[in-house]
């Protein structure tokens, strides 16, 4: 099946991706002087997935003069993106075997590829600094996938689930991933290796066409990714409660499925296995030509082809 490019547009969530230069980034200490930017930042870099921190530029300012961002148990850094101040990074409870880090960049140096820097010169330094470090460790809101797959392409593992642990500003409350690299995935360059290949995590692909075997209309799938284990989920207008998992090599992803099949007044559960060949279209979108199988016999091959948005 060779690669093909196709007329139709792009539809919803994620932007076609974009050829950008590699950034410059670096890191330095918080001084006083970056208070006033600090807490501009830390209000225009806020979203619904991420909070502001609330900074006082006074108080700030006062903590920063009283070296409360340089000590044993807490460091604020600067991000300097191509000589600009752009965002900044504080990690907590560095005189603990666990330390949380919060990352803030502003909306002009997002989607360069920075943040995932960022991290990396993190773990170098304190796990450089801190020899009694084990992990470090970051939350992102459930529906946040920018920042996931920062955490992602820098190493970092998707550890666990808080449920509710995200306090809306309606005040409704949203679950938050917990990601953590630890002292020995440092130590194995894994934050410098990041991900090979292709990143699928929070990204969604429709069906386009069936080349082969019955036609499942509607079929919507979402990826979750970490490393090279791949997680699908997905539904159709006769297809439920659909899961796929997977091992993801270069540009093909081998994989096991299971869902519910819908007949009538009749639902059946479906196992069966599949190969899925990644490959990108000339207007930046992913296609992914999948050949399947299942238990019953049935078998088929289609292009599912990623959602995106124009920009």
């Amino acid at each position: 099946m060779c690669a093909r490019s196709r007329a139709r547009a792009p539809t919803s969530e994620h932007a076609v991706p974009r050829t950008t230069h590699r950034p410059e980034v670096h890191l330095r200490v918080l001084v006083p002087d970056d208070a006033a930017w600090v807490v501009t930042t830390d209000r225009s870099s806020a979203t619904n997935l991420a909070r502001p921190i609330g900074f006082v530029e006074d108080r700030l300012r006062a903590e920063l003069e009283a070296g409360e961002w340089a000590a044993d148990q807490r460091f604020g850094w600067a991000i300097i993106i191509d000589g600009t101040a752009s965002g900044f990074a504080l990690v907590d409870d560095l005189d603990q075997r666990d330390a949380e880090l919060l990352l803030r960049i502003g909306p002009k140096a997002r989607g360069k590829g920075a943040g995932r820097e960022v991290l990396r010169q993190l773990a170098d330094h304190h796990f450089s600094a801190q020899p009694e470090l084990v992990r470090l460790t970051g939350r992102a809101h459930e529906h946040n996938v920018p920042m996931q797959r920062v955490f992602n392409a820098a190493g970092f593992r998707m550890e666990a689930r808080y449920r509710d642990s995200f306090e809306m500003a309606n005040g409704a409350r949203a679950s938050e991933w917990g990601y953590a690299l630890t002292r020995s995935d440092w130590q194995a360059g894994r934050h410098r290796t990041g991900l090979a290949g292709y990143d699928l995590h929070g990204l969604s692909f429709e069906l386009e066409e069936t080349i082969e075997g019955p036609v499942a209309t509607g079929l919507l799938l979402r990826f979750l990714q970490e490393g090279r284990r791949v997680i699908g989920r997905y539904d159709g207008d006769h297809l439920l409660d659909g899961e796929a998992a997977g091992i993801l090599t270069g540009d093909l992803l081998r994989y096991r499925f299971v869902h519910t099949a819908e007949q009538g007044q009749q639902a059946e559960e479906v196992l069966g296995r599949g190969r899925a060949r990644l490959q990108r279209r000339n207007d930046g979108r992913l296609e992914i030509v999948d050949k399947w199988s299942d238990e019953r016999g049935s078998h088929g091959q289609r292009v599912l082809v990623q959602r995106v948005t124009t920009v």
